[in-house]
């Protein structure tokens, strides 16, 4: 687990020595050019203090922008050309709206809908499902099917400077629901919206359940935790930065990385981590089993829990599509436990941890970066 304590307790003594401050804080100008961090005189003839800058902190170049989101998202998850489906399945497009739709001036969370599966050829009961979301959030949601191309495209294509470990660690991840599990919280970090797993289903929630202010919506799911497989959130909250923090720590010191439940690295208990370090940064203790009701934590973010563990399906179906462990199969959709036999058998039962991996992915050119297993 991360020491967040030590952190934040380091954190504190910035600002008491300057010679600290001029090691680890970044360049901060005004339009004008002028240093907001160096000291001035206020009205009253004081002299303002501010922190000293450093060429080598990171925080000097900021995080992207995004002008058009849905422009972004359409090349994102249109890596490849529309494919052929074996005669069983059914290819699955997106629904885009325009900008002025999805992200209306005042909104904090975009009318964003993710969903990611291997492949758009979907059986019929998942390209079904994939239209009641449509039905429901057609009239102001994109809804994006990012598979497995525009997933890797997103993670492996582009500069993290908040996740400088994301692509090294993602060798270790040998299941795909861990890889599915730390996308999510970077896809909703980055641009904001709802994440879905592809199975579940709309009951109560409706295109206008979530607020123009809410910061972040969290049904609760059975076991009184807000729910991963169905959360929504604005660009750059807390909660999903700590979540995908939290797994990519689990991840990065694993003595055996074929051996990977992800409900226990990178799912589940993992955003339950992001939401109670985010609680507790703001001096909010909780176990992160909670009530419906809207939460405050640290940097003045919010969180709007809705449902309750007793009706965990009240907004959101968690299991809308019946049947589906054959679906899955069809789809090429491969257990955990699948994996981790063809890890070992392809490595000849030799146990694997992650620091061995991490450093094989720098010294093997044969390593592929990608396809672990």
């Amino acid at each position: 687990a991360f020491h967040f304590s030590w952190v934040a307790k380091q954190l504190s003594v910035l600002g008491d020595s300057s010679s600290l401050d001029g090691a680890l804080i970044a360049p901060e100008y005004d339009e004008d050019g002028s240093d907001v961090r160096a000291s001035s005189i206020d009205a009253s003839g004081q002299t303002t203090r501010r922190r000293h800058t450093s060429i080598y902190d990171p925080r000097g170049r900021p995080l992207p922008k995004h002008e058009s989101p849905n422009a972004e998202l359409q090349a994102l998850v249109s890596s490849r050309e529309e494919y052929d489906c074996p005669n069983e399945l059914v290819y699955v497009k997106d629904h885009v709206m325009p900008d002025n739709v999805t992200h209306p001036p005042g909104r904090k969370i975009p009318y964003l809908f993710h969903i990611t599966a291997k492949s758009r050829c979907m059986t019929a009961g998942f390209a079904e499902n994939i239209e009641r979301w449509k039905r429901a959030l057609g009239s102001k949601y994109s809804i994006y099917i990012h598979d497995d191309d525009a997933v890797n495209k997103f993670i492996y294509q582009r500069q993290w400077m908040e996740f400088p470990e994301l692509k090294e660690v993602m060798g270790c991840v040998t299941a795909g629901a861990a890889k599915a599990d730390i996308w999510r919280y970077v896809m909703v970090w980055e641009y904001g919206g709802i994440y879905s797993d592809m199975d579940s289903s709309p009951n109560k929630f409706s295109v206008d359940s979530i607020r123009d202010g809410d910061d972040a919506f969290f049904p609760l799911e059975m076991l009184g935790i807000p729910a991963q497989y169905w959360f929504a959130a604005s660009p750059r909250h807390p909660v999903m930065y700590l979540s995908a923090k939290h797994s990519l720590q689990t991840m990065a010191f694993r003595d055996d990385i074929s051996n990977n439940n992800a409900a226990k690295t990178t799912g589940p208990g993992a955003f339950k981590s992001g939401f109670i370090l985010w609680s507790q940064f703001a001096n909010v203790n909780t176990n992160g089993y909670v009530l419906e009701g809207t939460y405050s934590g640290s940097h003045g973010r919010t969180v709007r829990v809705v449902g309750s563990r007793g009706n965990s399906n009240e907004w959101i179906i968690r299991e809308g599509v019946k049947g589906k462990g054959g679906a899955y199969k069809t789809m090429g959709m491969t257990h955990f436990h699948a994996t981790k036999q063809q890890f070992r058998e392809t490595h000849q039962n030799r146990v694997v941890g992650c620091l061995e991996q991490r450093y094989r992915m720098h010294t093997d050119m044969m390593a592929d970066w990608v396809n672990i297993v």
